[in-house]
């Protein structure tokens, strides 16, 4: 890994090792870790990053390994991934598995799906993302089985998302059915209107072919270069006017090239016969030869009669004999009576077309569940980046959460901004509740007063499984959740518009569970101190209090807290969503697409996770997972420079770093400290709030970021470097 980064400090239990050089290390903070670092059950050491400051209980900017024990500290639950041969299916009419895909590297283009049942065209990356995994078993009803970790989330019918070990028999997802028309084109069913749709016109209206261009007096035709209908990749898509494409085709003829000539047919037959070697070209030309056998059966119907008048008389006697024989007739009658139980609803079924007649008509295929199985097995597991999007079709037919997202690239660059940015930061906090919360009430802006409807349906979803908690804990219900739902909060919580070193213009956010996720973090911390006085526990702080594996205190804040991250993910999502639909409405910015990465920004969770040979829960509290290839993000503060980062997996932090600049001194010193003329020309050039209620926001307020990047060089590597242009805070 190079030179080492961090110092060591011995505390007599296990060590600390805090990458902390060039940056300020509060001897506050350092008691804190030491008091962590002196738990029974803490895992090889304490790993503390450049970020590090005094947190309530544990420190923020702190990795905590821990074995058979956790400490409820802000805490959730990471998304997770699945089995390396989960085949995804692609635009160019192919399904590649995850691992060739990340092994392959390079964009590929999926099947996304926007919340309202909407199937577009997204471009992804692929990337290992764990190793030795536990893993679930999804099987659905058209047969498909699905391997992935416990917490990875599925799409479901109504746009929500559920972890896999959540997903109970009869859950519906939301689905994608495809297949080809007469001419070869591949149709997509919208699941919004299900309307069938040209998938090649769905790569179009996504914007990834660049504007639609108008011919005058003809219809734009896109026009497949390969004459391979059902590839639909974006080098094989050309725009064309409907004359200018016939007289393309009538050339094509006329001068015997293309398809026609003994080169193309030559190398046409080496492509076939290679495909043809691969399981999957097997299997594409299996499927696509049956369509064709029988869309000639039913479309040339007399002419197929005539070439099949002859076939079978040879056999036909000695069917028809075994058919008249007894045992040919118990045979039948064995069959005819044979009952077959639906996995579905249990209802016995007789005779396999009876049996495939009602999973048809029933229930449906390719989108409900049949059951999860736990499974034995580990193995290393993977997923998509899928910007904009965060979510990916598999060849399953369903669509899947991807890992994660906080900042967004638009194709917008800087010269696409208005001069005067005050425009676009009032729409951002027009669509965005942000700020104090009044509990709902009149001139509150931080929560709804009336949540809209995308809220109530999005809290419709989560509803049923919070109830399932409260009913277990009442107190935890006594919470602003559903008013609190796609809103930003306050303190360092933010929504940014960024330029990167291109100028290409970010949507950043930062936030989290809101008052609900607090909630369920404080009652956990009062019932894990209960457990301490009721075994006499003592410790060197109350709020180190924990529960320990295997107790049922444990298990249910283990569900709660992943209740708790969906919120947090579906906050944010409802936020982006809002900013995005915000900015397109501001008057001189052009039409954009929000088609570059996504990026991850959990910093307050805790996974089990494989380290140094053992499975430990590992607790990141105000810390980012940063595993080799990961893609992560480090703001700074208001005025200061973000970073877009790839993580390098140094073993020695748990493969952690930091999740951003890190307070320099507490909020109470900062409003002492600084004025408004301070925070002014510490922000000058930002679109921003620069009055009193941010002052302890200001930017000298934090450690400097520079100094925090230059602290863990050996733990994330720089990919885009950010500087905001507009902020806004709560």
């Amino acid at each position: 890994m190079g030179e080492r980064n961090y110092e060591v400090l011995e505390t007599g239990k296990v060590p600390i090792k805090a990458w902390v050089k060039g940056v300020p290390f509060e001897p506050e903070a350092r008691k804190q870790l030491q008091n962590i670092a002196r738990l029974p059950f803490i895992y090889k050491w304490v790993a503390a990053m450049p970020d590090v400051h005094l947190g309530k209980g544990a420190t923020v900017g702190s990795v905590v390994p821990t074995s058979g024990a956790i400490i409820p500290a802000a805490v959730g639950v990471d998304i997770g991934c699945f089995t390396g041969d989960t085949r995804v299916s692609l635009f160019d009419g192919t399904s590649r598995t995850l691992r060739e895909i990340a092994e392959d590297g390079g964009e590929f283009l999926v099947y996304a799906c926007t919340p309202s049942g909407r199937v577009v065209a997204a471009r992804a990356t692929g990337r290992k993302t764990r190793e030795a995994s536990e893993l679930l078993r999804v099987v659905l009803d058209n047969g498909e089985e699905i391997r992935c970790t416990p917490d990875h989330p599925f799409m479901l019918r109504d746009g929500m998302y559920a972890e896999a070990a959540h997903l109970a028999p009869g859950t519906s997802l939301m689905p994608l059915y495809t297949k080809t028309d007469k001419d070869g084109y591949t149709l997509v069913q919208q699941n919004y209107s299900r309307r069938w749709q040209r998938a090649h016109w769905i790569v179009a209206r996504c914007g990834l072919l660049g504007p639609i261009p108008r011919f005058d007096g003809e219809r734009t035709i896109i026009h497949h270069k390969n004459f391979d209908e059902g590839d639909n990749s974006l080098s094989n898509l050309e725009f064309m006017g409907a004359n200018q494409h016939s007289a393309y085709h009538r050339s094509l003829v006329e001068r015997n090239q293309s398809w026609h000539s003994e080169e193309f047919e030559r190398r046409r037959c080496e492509a076939i016969r290679a495909k043809a070697a691969t399981v999957e070209g097997r299997r594409e030309m299996s499927e696509r030869g049956t369509k064709n056998l029988i869309r000639y059966m039913t479309e040339r119907r007399e002419e197929f009669r005539e070439a099949v008048a002859g076939n079978g008389r040879r056999g036909a006697r000695y069917l028809r004999g075994y058919n008249q024989s007894e045992k040919g007739r118990a045979k039948s009658r064995e069959l005819a009576a044979r009952v077959y139980t639906c996995e579905r609803c249990q209802q016995g079924i007789k005779s396999p077309i009876g049996y495939a007649n009602h999973r048809r008509y029933t229930h449906g295929y390719n989108h409900k569940v049949v059951r999860v199985d736990v499974l034995s097995e580990r193995e290393d597991v993977y997923c998509l980046v899928v910007p904009g999007l965060n979510n990916f079709a598999l060849a399953a037919g369903v669509f899947v959460h991807n890992c994660g997202m906080a900042a967004v690239e638009t194709s917008l660059t800087a010269k696409d901004l208005p001069e005067n940015l005050h425009e676009l930061r009032s729409a951002i906090e027009a669509a965005v509740p942000h700020g104090r919360t009044e509990n709902g009430r009149r001139m509150d802006r931080g929560a709804w007063g009336d949540p809209p409807d995308a809220v109530r349906e999005s809290w419709g979803t989560l509803a049923a499984r919070f109830e399932k908690i409260a009913k277990k804990h009442p107190l935890v219900a006594k919470s602003n959740n559903i008013m609190h739902l796609g809103t930003l909060g306050t303190g360092n919580h933010f929504i940014e518009v960024c330029l990167d070193e291109r100028d290409h213009v970010w949507f950043m956010l930062h936030s989290g569970s809101r008052g609900v996720g607090n909630r369920i973090g404080s009652y956990f911390i009062d019932l894990a101190k209960e457990d301490m006085r009721t075994h006499f526990i003592n410790l060197p702080d109350a709020d180190l209090a924990y529960l320990s594996e295997g107790t049922e205190h444990f298990a249910d804040y283990v569900e709660a807290v992943s209740w708790a991250q969906d919120f947090a993910r579906r906050n944010r999502e409802i936020m982006m969503e809002n900013v995005v639909r915000a900015a397109r409405r501001v008057k001189g910015i052009p039409p954009f697409t929000t088609d570059g990465m996504a990026v991850n920004c959990h910093h307050n969770y805790v996974e089990k996770e494989r380290h140094y040979g053992k499975d430990v829960f590992v607790t990141r509290k105000g810390a980012v997972r940063a595993r080799k290839e990961d893609l992560g993000i480090i703001p700074g503060s208001m005025g200061a420079k973000s970073f877009i980062v790839c993580g390098k997996g140094n073993p020695e932090s748990f493969e952690s770093c930091s999740h951003g600049a890190g307070r320099a001194m507490s909020r109470g010193e900062a409003r002492r400290r600084f004025t408004v003329a301070d925070h002014e020309k510490a922000t000058a050039g930002v679109e921003c709030r620069k009055d009193e209620d941010v002052i302890d926001e200001t930017p000298a307020a934090y450690k400097s970021i520079d100094a925090v990047m230059e602290a863990q060089s050996d733990l994330v590597e720089i990919v885009h470097t950010l500087r905001q242009v507009v902020c806004v805070k709560g």
